[in-house]
């Protein structure tokens, strides 16, 4: 794979990560009655910009400068559509960032799929583990739980 192709999908990582954490941002304001969930979800958001920030320095340390940490017309969409599935509650928050974490993983696995520098290779793999976290977490959330009054019960 060429210097090129290498910088691009890091960038497309990026923005991927950048614009989870703005939709993890509606999210967590939608979960704001089920302090347990919230907080698991809050530490997600700080393992997406951990993402930004280690994509970024391999960005940098291969002479390119990393894109602006804000959304990008996908990002604005997603944000929007989690802030809109918040308005119904923390299901509604939780099912959003379901879909927001299902395209998170599928592109981490695509671009995992490529041939990539070993350094490289090792930053997106642990981010893929992360995320595949992040979706095993939620989709269990929602499994067989009813939210009623902001508050899970099995």
């Amino acid at each position: 794979m060429q210097a090129r192709e290498i910088t691009e999908q890091l960038r497309e990582l990026i923005q991927l990560d950048v614009d989870a954490v703005h939709a993890y941002d509606q999210a967590l304001r939608a979960l704001e009655p089920t302090p347990a969930v919230q907080g698991t979800l809050a530490e997600f958001r700080l393992d997406h910009q951990r993402h930004v920030l280690e994509l970024s320095q391999a960005l940098l340390r291969m002479g390119e400068n990393p894109p602006a940490f804000s959304s990008d017309m996908k990002g604005f969409v997603l944000e929007g559509v989690t802030a809109l599935r918040g308005l119904t509650g923390p299901e509604g928050a939780l099912k959003a960032m379901r879909g927001n974490e299902q395209l998170t993983n599928a592109v981490y696995a695509t671009v995992l799929a490529k041939p990539l520098p070993a350094e490289i290779l090792a930053i997106v793999r642990r981010a893929y583990a992360d995320e595949q976290r992040h979706l095993a977490y939620i989709e269990s959330a929602l499994d067989g739980r009813v939210w009623e009054g902001g508050e899970a019960r099995t």
